[in-house]
């Protein structure tokens, strides 16, 4: 049995369209899985569990299965977004209900921001600790007694990175593995959350081979295709031979993903990257308009900035590597600029394996997104409320409203990306890892094509 139980709260509705497959979705909190893993090399027995799209209920009854009746150690229930905030309401209150003796502690920096107060009253919960937690969850749990009687916890910081233990993880199996690899960014993108968190140094790649090496030996996994978790991955050609060198040592042959901007990852290193397994990045190209990555503040030379993005796309397809393109609809859009995002896309049609694009969309809670709404709006853009708390939609322009931002981003999607694709895309790091090709095709049966972003 185990004694120390972290939550991750699931979400009632997909945020896209509530389609069979897209419940299909398992995204590791890796985040609460690493806090997990520190409380286990320190004398601990934690299971980590993921609300998913069951129903708070459900996932109280796993956590009674596995012996939540019988630990004294506080819950910890992570928030990884705004969309799980009300599930994580309903699991706090089961939780008062049936176990009003024990004690909830919450984490989840990107919906906690500076509202930790808020957040402790809205949850109902004993403590509600801001910014990364790190090996300082040690304390917190072992002086719960002490913290109880406050607001919040003191913001602890660490970007110390430890070794992820899966054994840990409810129905491991299932989910594709993550490797922390770096933290923060700091570029400043007005839309972007880390864009005042200063980068911390890739983690070494020695480090990194014995994690892969870790998740291929000690657990189950079949085919695993771990993501190097990192806001904005830079690595140099010596970091990805002595990845190679490290991996060849080990035995270690599975591919792996990114997620990375055009301008940091630079295409003279790609060749060296995919001979160390690199196998999907997830490009956050954003526009291929100049005026409107100027707008995002996404580079001061536009031209420069989808030059260099040209070329590594290019040669990343040379090198086998999969390059999904991000999109970002942002304020001022009009049919003009999308129509150069378009057409900058159709050109690299050959070498891209799909598209993700979407409207703006910005976080938080009113006082801590008024400022960027305010940002918005000076470029024409319109705030539209939604019924999720700390989710504010966006109308991009005068010209283009919310409703027709999404059906525009739908279109971009299905024209460079088809089922396949995108089947293959989220099957390498999120769709649950026994859910089958044929399974995802007959999830497709009766659904229209306005109700996918990809080409059926």
């Amino acid at each position: 049995m185990y004694d120390t139980f972290c939550i991750s709260a699931g979400q009632f509705q997909s945020k896209k369209k509530n389609a069979a497959f897209s419940r299909k979705h398992r995204y590791l909190n890796y985040g609460l899985l690493g806090i997990a893993s520190t409380l286990g090399r320190s004398g601990y027995t934690p299971i980590v569990i993921h609300g998913l799209f069951d129903t708070p209920s459900t996932t109280l009854n796993i956590c009674e299965q596995y012996g939540i009746r019988d630990t004294r150690n506080p819950i910890l229930l992570s928030i990884p977004s705004f969309f799980a905030l009300e599930w994580a309401q309903t699991f706090s209150s089961l939780i008062r209900e049936y176990y009003p003796d024990k004690k909830i502690i919450v984490g989840g920096r990107w919906v906690i921001g500076n509202q930790d107060q808020w957040m402790k009253s809205y949850l109902d919960v004993d403590l509600v600790v801001p910014g990364l937690v790190g090996a300082n969850i040690l304390d917190i749990v072992s002086l719960m007694n002490t913290y109880a009687t406050q607001t919040s916890a003191t913001q602890f910081r660490s970007n110390n990175f430890a070794t992820t233990e899966y054994r840990h993880l409810h129905e491991k199996d299932l989910f594709q593995p993550s490797i922390e690899v770096s933290t923060g960014c700091g570029m400043g993108c007005s839309f972007c959350e880390e864009k005042d968190i200063k980068l911390s140094k890739l983690k070494s790649a020695t480090i990194v081979a014995e994690e892969m090496f870790a998740i291929i030996k000690y657990s189950d996994f079949v085919k695993p295709t771990p993501y190097l978790e990192a806001s904005m991955f830079i690595a140099t050609k010596e970091w990805a031979e002595q990845l190679y060198l490290e991996r060849q040592k080990r035995g270690v042959s599975c591919d792996w993903r990114i997620e990375t901007r055009v301008d940091k990852l630079k295409a003279r290193n790609i060749p060296a990257l995919a001979k160390a397994g690199l196998k999907v990045v997830d490009l956050g190209l954003e526009s291929g308009s100049l005026k409107q990555l100027e707008r995002m503040n996404k580079t001061n030379n536009p031209k420069s900035y989808l030059a260099t993005a040209r070329e590594l796309i290019q040669t990343a397809f040379d090198n086998g590597i999969w390059v999904k393109v991000n999109v970002l609809l942002y304020a001022g859009e009009t049919s003009a600029s999308i129509n150069e995002t378009v057409n900058w896309l159709s050109n690299m049609q050959k070498a891209i394996k799909g598209v993700s694009a979407g409207p703006v969309i910005v976080y938080g809670l009113p006082s801590d997104a008024e400022v960027f709404i305010k940002e918005l709006e000076r470029l024409g853009a319109a705030a539209v409320e939604t019924d999720v708390i700390g989710v504010t939609n966006v109308s991009p322009s005068s010209t283009i409203d919310y409703d027709a931002s999404i059906e525009i981003s739908k279109n971009i999607c299905r024209e460079f990306m088809d089922s396949r694709d995108y089947y293959d895309l989220k099957s390498f790091s999120y769709f649950s890892r026994d859910y089958t090709y044929q399974e995802f095709q007959r999830d497709l049966d009766g659904l229209a094509q306005e109700d996918v972003s990809f080409k059926l």
